[in-house]
Formats: C-alpha cells, structure tokens, sequence
C-alpha cells in the first residue's frame, strides 16, 4: 500500500484549553491580590480613624483647658542644624491652645485602668494619655480600648515605676504618617521647632510635672538611653550629639525619654530627653 505523504494537522484543542486555564488561574490570583490590598488599605484607614475618635473622646470627656492660651509658636527655618533633616510635620491648629491642661484622672482610669499619665504641649499635635502594660508588645499594637490597632498607644517602659520615681522614665510611641502618635516627635531634628517648643508638660494623678526638653538625637534601638538609670556623663554625652541646643544646663534630676522610630537606618530610633521638673498641681 503507498503510504501517504500527507503530514497529520497539529492538534490545537488541547494547548488552547491550558492557556485557558492558565490565564483563569492567573485572573484569580490578581483579583485576590487587589481584594487584598484593598482590605488592608480600608484598615489602615479604619484604625485611624477609630485611633483619632478615642482621643477626641477622650479630649471631650476628660480633658478642660488651663488657665491661659498658649501663644502660636512662630518657628522660623534659621537653617541651624536642619541640613539632611526630615520636613517638619506640622500640625495646623483650628483653633487656640492653652498652655496647660487639667486631667481628669479619675474619670480616665474608671474607664482605662492602664493609664498612668498625660503628656501634652500645645501645638505640637501631641496630646495623649500614657498607658503602662506589664509588656511593652501590648499597647504597640493595641488602643485604649483594647482594640487591635497598628497605631497603638503612648506607653511607658513596663519595667518603669509607674508613678515616674525612677532616674529615666521612657515612653514610646510609633511614628505614624497620618502624624499620630509620636510622629511630631521627629520634628526636634530642627532646631527652630526645639526653640518654638522647649519643654512638654507631663500630668500624673499624684504629681505633675514640666518636661524641659535638653537633648534629642538618632539612635540604636538599644542605645544606653534606655537604660532606668542614666550617669551624668552619659547625658553630657547625649547633650553633644543632640539635634538641636538646647537652653538648659545639663539634668541633675529625674529625665524622661521620648522614643519614636526613625529611619535613618535599620531599627533607628528617634528619641527626645528632657528633666522632669515637678510643678504644681493647679490648673
């Protein structure tokens, strides 16, 4: 029999089915994707929102203005110290600050037991309570309420006494773009905001207390600033490589540090050292 020359058609079915499927296949997966991101970024959004209505619940219920307002801060760029240094985060006031607060303390514990503190200056967009946790991982990613929230709270080192009686009190806080938190706390790589904003006020139910502000500076996320007990020499140390100059002399009693994250490089921190000076508790 003569055999036929005649090649045999390719067959096509097949390779187009796989493609088909492969192309479904990939469609999911960007669909899933998208689904993804936008639940994150709905999140993202709804955690500050819930973060920014508890502190003004919080501002409404149990916060009163002092006595006096303080005058708008005037913070011109004197170019000292600022080269390489982040864009200031400025808040934009709506309406007068005062100067001081009062705390209702006893009204914010009844309803968040963790708090043991306040800390507040007018017009640098930090106006929080201060909570302490018996682990410092808690209150990163917790609020108030308990909620998990990636903005978390402003907290004090849960080895720290809660009453503010150790040599170096530390606070954290995470440095958020929205400026919530400690974001604002960046702002002190400028000198002219150190000059518009030299000290925070700090409230305890006990005591309370004006922060004069002396050293702020980049550092290692276990830097010696976090130790409980600082020597004279390490905060003359801290004083030589601050950001800004400050107007005051070296501490020579109890400091607070106020941590923030940075990035300058990995795990880099941001922190603001200040004396605690003890001030009466009127108005």
């Amino acid at each position: 029999m003569k055999k036929s020359t005649r090649e045999a058609a390719p067959k096509t079915g097949g390779k187009k089915k796989q493609n088909k499927v492969l192309y479904y296949v990939i469609l999911v997966i960007l669909v899933g994707i998208l689904v993804f991101s936008i639940s994150k970024i709905i999140s993202y959004f709804k955690q500050q929102a819930d973060a920014e209505n508890i502190q003004d619940q919080v501002i409404t219920d149990h916060i009163t203005p002092g006595d006096t307002d303080a005058t708008t801060p005037d913070t011109p760029d004197d170019g000292e110290g600022d080269e390489d240094k982040e864009p200031e985060k400025k808040p934009e006031p709506q309406k007068p600050e005062p100067e001081t607060i009062n705390v209702d303390f006893a009204g914010l514990t009844s309803k968040y037991p963790d708090v043991v503190g306040y800390i507040y200056a007018a017009y640098t967009g930090i106006n929080y309570p201060i909570v302490q946790s018996s682990s410092n991982d808690y209150y990163l990613n917790h609020d108030l309420d308990g909620n998990v929230n990636n903005n978390g709270s402003i907290f004090v080192e849960h080895l720290n006494a809660s009453d503010f009686s150790d040599q170096n009190t530390i606070i954290y806080g995470h440095n958020m773009k929205s400026g919530l938190m400690f974001a604002h706390l960046t702002n002190y790589k400028n000198q002219s905001y150190y000059n518009a904003h030299p000290y925070f006020y700090i409230y305890t139910p006990n005591q309370n207390y004006k922060l004069n502000l002396y050293a702020g500076f980049v550092c290692e996320h276990d830097d010696e600033v976090y130790a409980l007990s600082l020597s004279q020499s390490q905060l003359e140390a801290m004083a030589a490589k601050s950001t800004f100059k400050s107007n005051i002399g070296t501490p020579t009693g109890n400091v607070v540090t106020l941590s923030t994250c940075s990035y300058e490089f990995d795990d880099a921190r941001y922190v603001v050292v200040g004396e605690l000076v003890p001030i009466s508790n009127e108005g």
